[in-house]
């Protein structure tokens, strides 16, 4: 009898050493939803609930939430005023970040906050002229050194933040900060226009001064929109800010993943020339030289692009294989402009995304944008429909949102030191 108990012991034990485990049939690959804050996804807990429940139906594992839309919060603890709108419940009875990050956790969710970084006021805004707002003391209405916002070429002023002038990434720094600090149980955070809104902005008083004093041109002038100087300070600056933010993250938190949706306007760039793309070229957003510093974990790049029409479609997949190529330190997982698609077209751009390239090389995953429109045409219970594809189809093989390897095991660091603005400027150049 106990020969025969102990060969069932063995053969359980066997069994159990030789049986798949969830983690050894999950691959790593971020299946990520943007939810924007204009349209219900988090306004109350049931919307929450019906969010995180969709995304697990369709076998996705990570939401990147809008936390901040225009100098607002969607969250509750910020030192920026919490947004308005007559759908959010209101704070005392509800937090949308608090509660996300506890229901979602619950069902194997990654949650990243979506932070719209540059632009900060409109005068459509309904928290234009609110005391506590960032553009009420320091926006387009502000006088000289204390207006943090940009103005174009031509002196138009306009509400978003210009990262030339110190106390704009300052200001920046203590929002994020703030924010890592306030909710610790943040798996990541994700940059939204962090670059300039054109070839022409960029143009704030104090800015243009650092400009000139470092190049040594007379403060009063103003350098040409093409000047290729005055062009490749504002890209520092960008990159400045992505540094900055990067590492004061790290500090607080080693393991949050910061990553960024960078642009990918037409064609330009998708044949290897960077230096021609919209990225670097219009808006100074050089995102591949920030996977290869390593101050981004990962990009997402905003590949919008129509499958019905030709010329998109193969912008499209050109920037597959720009992507593939260009992932350096870190990792790009692709964003799809699924609200321009039909579903089966959205299948479609994933299974493109998602296989190697003749190379082998793989990217990491892919991002809807977004859950409010996941196809043309999309409603509520299309968009149920539509996770059932998903699950049945491209996510049908379970996956784990990714753990980096530079993040688990990380083989090198940064070191910060705080410099006042005026000594900085000295060891610009």
């Amino acid at each position: 009898m106990r020969k025969i108990i102990s060969s069932l012991l063995l053969i359980v034990v066997l069994v159990l050493a030789t049986a798949p485990t969830q983690a050894q049939e999950s691959t790593p690959q971020l299946r990520a939803f943007w939810v924007d804050a204009l349209h219900g996804g988090f306004y109350n807990q049931a919307q929450v609930d019906e969010l995180v429940n969709n995304v697990v139906r369709a076998g996705a594992n990570t939401i990147i939430m809008q936390v901040r839309h225009h100098g607002d919060a969607w969250y509750n603890n910020s030192i920026e005023p919490r947004a308005v709108k007559a759908e959010l419940t209101p704070a005392s009875e509800f937090d949308p970040l608090g509660y996300m990050l506890a229901k979602a956790h619950s069902m194997g969710v990654r949650v990243h906050a979506w932070v719209v970084v540059s632009v900060v006021c409109r005068p459509s805004d309904p928290l234009w002229g609110n005391p506590a707002h960032v553009c009420t003391s320091h926006g387009p209405t502000a006088q000289g050194a204390e207006r943090w916002t940009t103005a174009t070429y031509d002196g138009v002023q306009v509400g978003d933040l210009d990262f030339g002038h110190p106390s704009a990434i300052t200001y920046m720094e203590s929002v994020v900060t703030h924010l890592a600090q306030a909710y610790p149980d943040l798996d990541g955070v994700h940059w939204d226009f962090i670059r300039t809104a054109g070839k022409t902005y960029g143009y704030n008083q104090v800015s243009v001064e650092r400009f000139n004093r470092a190049y040594g041109r007379p403060l009063d002038s103003r350098p040409d929109p093409s000047d290729p100087a005055w062009s490749q300070w504002r890209r520092d600056r960008i990159s400045e800010l992505a540094r900055r933010l990067y590492i004061r993250l790290k500090a607080i938190k080693p393991t949050i993943q910061v990553s960024a949706a960078t642009i990918t306007w037409g064609g330009a760039g998708s044949t290897g020339n960077w230096e021609e793309s919209s990225a670097y070229r219009q808006v100074f957003q050089d995102w591949p030289a920030w996977l290869n510093e390593g101050i981004l974990d990962f990009a997402v790049p905003m590949h919008y692009f129509d499958e019905g029409v030709e010329r998109s479609r193969n912008w499209y997949d050109s920037w597959l294989a720009f992507d593939r190529a260009h992932a350096g330190r870190r990792a790009i997982a692709p964003g799809l402009g699924a609200w321009l698609n039909s579903a089966d077209q959205n299948i479609g751009q994933v299974q493109r995304a998602l296989a190697p390239d003749d190379q082998g090389r793989t990217l990491a995953g892919v991002a809807f944008y977004s859950y409010a429109g996941p196809f043309a045409g999309s409603n509520d219970e299309a968009r149920r429909a539509f996770m059932d594809q998903l699950r049945a189809s491209v996510f049908a093989q379970p996956a784990s949102a990714p753990d980096w390897p530079w993040i688990a095991t990380p083989s090198s660091g940064m070191l910060r030191y705080d410099l006042a603005a005026d000594r900085r400027d000295a060891l610009e150049h």
